[in-house]
């Protein structure tokens, strides 16, 4: 019986790569892989699996470890749902994927409802690095308009990168200023790329991609780390509202995820230099807000 149990999930499992395998090559006739790949069952063996050739003429029985399956759905370029398709076929854990739906609503609600007591400028962010949800102080503090023409622009790509948003101006305003501003771009991109390197096939992702080559700023997607000591704070032009003038403030943000996933998580910004107190003050932050 355990006998024909494992031939079962066998062939469930060579059902699913080749299923997969084949999916890919039609994709070719579309446009060739960049890469070259051609997806053939030898090809699968040379890159990813020495052993897929006896699996498929019965030569061998075992079915894959988890490793190797990760390496077949790597080759393979599997989406998240693919992925953990495959895992599950030859009896693994899935490994586990960003909310969605009524998971992701409830999640968004306990954020929002979070915000709400932050006395900060914060933002709510999902791991599409779209930005859910804003509060006042937030607004006030980089000058985001309340026309709903701007709320198709609420991404974090936007939120750094399109010039009809005061941000990037405002963060780029001398030769410092933007060399700041490009390294923690810089650094960013690459930390959401580690951070999410199983899920770049993912349809969100490469859009998300995409919307950064709109940007014509796609040389920073392939470049390395800036310097290691680069500071976690951040430099930009903010109002006083008092005066109306502009001054340069230094700030930093912290993150706060809902229960055991990243995301949803919002974004608290914080001041650090005096200029930056003064402006949070006048945005009714508390007054000993440097001692957060």
């Amino acid at each position: 019986m355990e006998i024909q149990t494992e031939n079962s999930r066998l062939k469930l499992v060579l059902g699913e790569i080749e299923a997969l395998r084949m999916k890919r090559q039609r994709q070719l006739a579309d446009r060739p892989h960049p890469s070259l790949k051609r997806f053939t069952q030898q090809e699968l063996n040379d890159e990813a699996f020495p052993s897929y050739k006896n699996l498929l003429v019965g030569r061998s029985r075992r079915i894959p470890d988890r490793q190797t399956m990760m390496s077949i759905a790597e080759y393979l370029e599997c989406a998240s749902d693919e992925r953990n398709d495959l895992l599950l076929a030859a009896g693994y854990l899935p490994i586990q994927i960003e909310l969605e739906g009524r998971a992701l609503e409830r999640a968004l609600e306990w954020a929002q409802q979070t915000m709400r007591s932050i006395p900060f400028p914060s933002m709510i962010v999902t791991h599409t690095q779209d930005i859910k949800g804003v509060n006042e102080p937030f607004r006030r503090l980089f000058d985001i308009p309340h026309d709903r023409s701007y709320d198709g622009l609420m991404n974090r790509i936007d939120f750094h990168f399109n010039p009809d948003l005061p941000i990037r101006s405002r963060s780029t305003f001398d030769k410092a200023s933007f060399e700041q501003w490009e390294a923690h771009a810089i650094n960013g991109i690459n930390a959401f790329k580690r951070e999410h390197l199983l899920s770049r096939y993912d349809v969100w992702y490469q859009k998300l991609l995409y919307r950064v080559q709109k940007y014509n700023v796609d040389e920073y997607l392939n470049m390395p780390d800036a310097e290691e000591k680069l500071e976690h704070t951040q430099t930009t032009l903010a109002r006083m509202e008092s005066s109306g003038e502009l001054v340069p403030i230094r700030y930093r943000q912290v993150s706060i995820s809902a229960g055991s996933r990243v995301y949803p998580q919002i974004e608290v910004f914080l001041p650090v230099d005096a200029a930056a107190r003064k402006v949070f003050a006048d945005l009714g932050c508390p007054a000993d807000c440097e001692f957060v």
